[in-house]
């Protein structure tokens, strides 16, 4: 008659043995389960529907935050327009008998008329022109040079350094331009931008130049 197995009749060292031996397949289960589920927990799609985080989210906003409102600028003085500035085609002169570029605009003015600022900044240069005569040049934002130049020696009343505001008085018309002698009292106005002469009137506000030069 066969003879079935009994675990409590093994002798001590087979106990010892199968017990071993089931409990490292018990072990090797449960590592085996956990390395499956991390792999199905690596394997599941990302949520749908959620939209990508990026760095430039809300960039718009904040740059247009941080745009610099452009400056108004004001006429220097009050008077009609009496040449234009013309860096392309020459510009006849009375007193040198020659056509020559304009690098500004001359406002007809008598003399002792003020000149004002255009708008607020620096006073960065005050010197004589050898051909424009008495000149003072104001720095703005924005790399902006504003030039005022034919000013009576004796009525310039801001120096180097001078911190002004827009409409400040910064001298009077003059007759020291020795390239405009011929022409009727006037103010010779410049504008540079980095360096390079600009038209001026391009910067003046419309209802400045409507209110002061009548255009």
């Amino acid at each position: 008659m066969e003879r079935k197995f009994k675990f409590a009749d093994q002798p001590t060292k087979v106990k010892i043995l199968y017990t071993v031996a089931v409990s490292i397949l018990c072990v090797t289960a449960i590592v085996v389960g956990i390395v499956s589920a991390a792999s199905k927990k690596d394997e599941q799609p990302p949520v749908e529907n959620t939209p990508p985080i990026t760095e430039n989210e809300g960039s718009s906003e904040n740059e247009e935050e941080n745009t610099p409102k452009p400056t108004i600028y004001v006429a220097p003085t009050v008077g009609t327009v009496a040449k234009e500035h013309s860096m392309d085609i020459p510009v006849f002169s009375a007193t040198l008998g020659e056509w020559r570029i304009h690098t500004g605009i001359d406002i007809s003015a008598d003399e002792g008329a003020e000149v004002r600022a255009v708008a607020a900044g620096t006073v960065s240069r005050v010197y004589s022109h050898p051909l424009h005569g008495k000149t003072v040049e104001i720095l703005h934002d924005g790399e902006v040079v504003s030039v005022y130049s034919n000013l009576s020696s004796d009525g310039i009343c801001v120096k180097e350094g001078d911190t002004v505001s827009s409409g400040a008085k910064i001298g009077v018309v003059g007759d020291t331009s020795l390239t405009e002698l011929a022409d009727e009292s006037h103010l010779h106005f410049e504008i540079k931008l980095k360096g390079v002469s600009v038209n001026p009137l391009d910067y003046i506000s419309e209802e400045s130049k409507k209110a002061s030069l009548g255009i």
